[in-house]
């Protein structure tokens, strides 16, 4: 067995297995649910002890159609770790109302696998089963509004509901235009409509809902 002499090559060894054990540890540490850094009880203080509060901020969130609500920013300048957080307790900044992810791409993901960028087939595999999400071309365009009773969906005594959003990419391309066209509108559409499976739309957005009123 050769043996490596010197500092040196003992740094670069360790180097190397940071390199190939950093991203499983980040994975595993970026788990999107509600039961524990994320729970009922969490708050900006909680969330400051665990990741530091260099890497916790107030911050203005943007809520849709101009408005915005004070809230909390988790890793604010990392593209693949920010989280926006709305509290039920603003003043408090305590009690998480929402819990958000959004963009192409995320460490986070929740115990099922479902993260920024999946696509509608693989939410299937994921979820066992087709759901239903709202058609295209509006201000709720792509919202999935119930997992099916698939394995997406929270149980009954999970203090939260996980929800996302979906949009379909190439839509300018005169055959896909047919297929989107079928699917537009404030209507509810199976994941499995043909036009749907066609489209394969991907996931830009994923949150917790803590307000547990819409279906599972």
């Amino acid at each position: 067995m050769i043996r490596p002499r010197g500092t040196r090559s003992w740094l670069v060894l360790f180097w190397m297995a940071c390199t190939v054990v950093y991203p499983a540890a980040v994975q595993q540490s970026r788990l999107l649910e509600c039961t524990s850094v994320f729970g009922k009880d969490a708050s900006a203080a909680s969330l400051s002890e665990r990741f530091g509060a260099a890497n916790v901020r107030s911050a203005e969130i943007y809520l849709g159609e101009g408005f915005y609500e004070s809230g909390t920013v988790l890793f604010a300048n990392s593209v693949e770790d920010r989280v926006e957080i709305l509290w039920k307790d603003i003043q408090e900044q305590r009690m998480p109302k929402i819990v958000r992810i959004s963009g192409a791409r995320s460490h986070w993901r929740t115990t099922t696998g479902l993260t920024l960028g999946v696509d509608l087939l693989t939410i299937e595999k994921l979820n066992r089963r087709p759901f239903r999400l709202l058609g295209f071309a509006w201000d709720y365009s792509g919202t999935v509004m119930s997992w099916s009773g698939g394995s997406i969906g929270s149980p009954p005594a999970m203090p939260c509901t996980i929800r996302a959003r979906l949009r379909p990419e190439g839509v300018q391309d005169a055959e896909r235009q047919i297929s989107y066209r079928q699917v537009l509108g404030d209507r509810e559409f199976s994941s499995g409509h043909p036009a749907m499976q066609t489209l394969d739309p991907s996931v830009y957005e994923v949150w917790l809902d803590y307000a547990r009123q819409e279906a599972r």
